[in-house]
């Protein structure tokens, strides 16, 4: 904790915009994860939808837990001593609040390991957006304090800009069909007025 408080002390502004860069990305996820669960859901039908809604959740304590960072921040620029402002951040984190905050806030990790892994074993989008996923994750988790953010938001960013180009390829066509898989009905000929006729 007192390496991060230095690192927060050090350079102020850089931390709260890069958290708040982070709060934003958080419930950008939200759509995100909704449009992905939609991708692998004619692939994967039980498996999409339990990680978009693991996913949907933990963005959101994602960005819960975040604003607890932003706090941190004006408690160290409050208290100039590093010793005292290190044991007030320690209190912070240890209150009951945060807690109930941060233990959903790992499903947001678990919803995207779900997806990366569908992704990997249905073979819905190239191996390397899946991997690149899964390499974020304990970047972000265990990482050095200095850089596991930046790093997890560049990777994380290339990974869904190489999912909105698989998207942007698929074409109308190939939604259609995705969207005639899962209607209801959609293995048997029934409605179909086609065959009908």
């Amino acid at each position: 904790m007192a390496k991060e408080v230095a690192a927060v002390a050090a350079a102020p502004s850089r931390f709260v915009a890069g958290t708040y860069a982070g709060i934003l990305m958080s419930f950008l996820m939200v759509p995100a994860a909704l449009a992905v669960g939609r991708l692998l859901r004619p692939r994967a039908p039980v498996a999409s939808d339990v990680a978009t809604a693991l996913c949907v959740l933990g963005a959101c304590f994602h960005g819960g837990v975040l604003v607890f960072q932003l706090a941190e921040t004006a408690i160290v620029a409050a208290i100039p001593d590093q010793a005292q402002a290190t044991a007030a951040v320690t209190k912070m984190f240890e209150q009951p609040a945060f807690y109930l905050v941060l233990a959903p806030f790992v499903m947001f990790y678990v919803g995207l390991a779900a997806f990366a892994v569908v992704m990997l074993l249905r073979r819905a989008v190239p191996w390397w957006i899946p991997v690149l996923i899964l390499v974020a994750i304990p970047i972000e988790l265990a990482g050095p304090m200095l850089w596991k953010a930046r790093a997890f938001f560049v990777m994380l960013a290339v990974a869904f800009i190489g999912l909105a180009y698989v998207v942007g390829r698929l074409g109308a066509t190939v939604w259609a069909e995705r969207r005639d898989t899962l209607a209801p009905g959609s293995s048997s000929d029934v409605g179909n007025p086609t065959v009908a006729a």
